[in-house]
């Protein structure tokens, strides 16, 4: 069978990539499962030298299944942002993640968080990797949920209530700059600074259920936790978000073009968070109601 593969590249090999790869799934398509498994055995370690070759040490493949494979795929999955914490999580012992940071000579962010030589911190998530409770809201969620034209140039991050916001001071580093701000109404927000990254700005919210929580990717590609579309509309209708009229019908006009737009469960949402009459005026101003 290897051979036959072989056989299909050197007699096509003008062929473009497009087309080799339909030829593989053309094979795939017919094989049964014992056949399949004999080929991922085959294709596994070039598929990995591959995947995992802007990390690796002279183009050396460490053995699959090793602890610095599985630290390498832990690099790869994450962009070459590095969180202890997801590292023990898929069986990795504190001995070999100390090890590896060394031989690789990741940089450390802040305390058990580290970045690859050369890539770039993914602010956003590193912060949820260690707030594991703060979520993207307000307007830069709106922005992730195709809501809104207007760029942000900073994160707003939504934190609980109860949380110690001076917390957040000790966490200053190298990589990590922490400062206060007053932006409109004297309002003093917590400004986190990743090297490279915008500005994160900290903001207490009611508590965010996980029904209101929706995963989405970074721009490096990473999952963070984001306010669903009708959490989001409902917080930016807040006084204190301090949001203008136009965001505010702009957001409700584009989400009720949609194919799942539930005005049920945005006024549930609404009034829970004490803004039902704000939304419902709004709608009806848009004839939307």
């Amino acid at each position: 069978m290897y051979s036959t593969i072989y056989d299909v590249f050197i007699n096509n090999i003008d062929k473009s990539e497009e087309e080799k790869k339909n030829m593989i799934h053309e094979m795939v398509d017919i094989m049964d499962i014992d056949q399949l498994s004999k080929v991922i055995d085959f294709l596994k370690e070039p598929y990995f030298l591959k995947k995992l070759k802007p990390y690796l040490v002279n183009d050396m493949l460490p053995p699959i299944e090793s602890p610095e494979f599985l630290f390498l795929l832990q690099l790869a999955k994450y962009n070459g942002n590095l969180v202890k914490k997801l590292a023990r999580e898929n069986k990795l012992s504190d001995y070999y993640i100390d090890k590896f940071i060394n031989k690789y000579r990741l940089r450390e962010v802040s305390k058990s968080i580290y970045v690859f030589p050369g890539n770039e911190i993914d602010g956003n998530f590193v912060f949820q990797a260690q707030y594991t409770r703060s979520v993207i809201s307000h307007e830069t969620a709106l922005y992730m949920h195709d809501l809104s034209d207007v760029i942000p140039r900073k994160t707003i991050m939504s934190m609980p209530i109860s949380y110690k916001l001076s917390q957040v001071e000790k966490n200053e580093r190298k990589y990590i700059k922490v400062h206060k701000e007053v932006l409109g109404s004297n309002r003093t927000y917590y400004v986190v600074e990743y090297y490279q990254n915008d500005p994160i700005y900290l903001m207490k919210n009611q508590p965010i259920g996980n029904s209101q929580i929706q995963l989405m990717n970074t721009q490096q590609g990473n999952e963070v936790r984001v306010t669903s579309v009708e959490r989001t509309i409902a917080d930016i209708f807040k006084p204190s978000s301090n949001v203008e009229e136009e965001v505010k019908e702009t957001a409700l006009e584009q989400y009720s073009k949609r194919g799942n737009y539930d005005k049920s469960r945005l006024l549930r949402i609404s009034k829970q968070q004490n803004v039902e009459k704000e939304i419902e005026h709004t709608l009806w101003k848009l004839k939307l109601h």
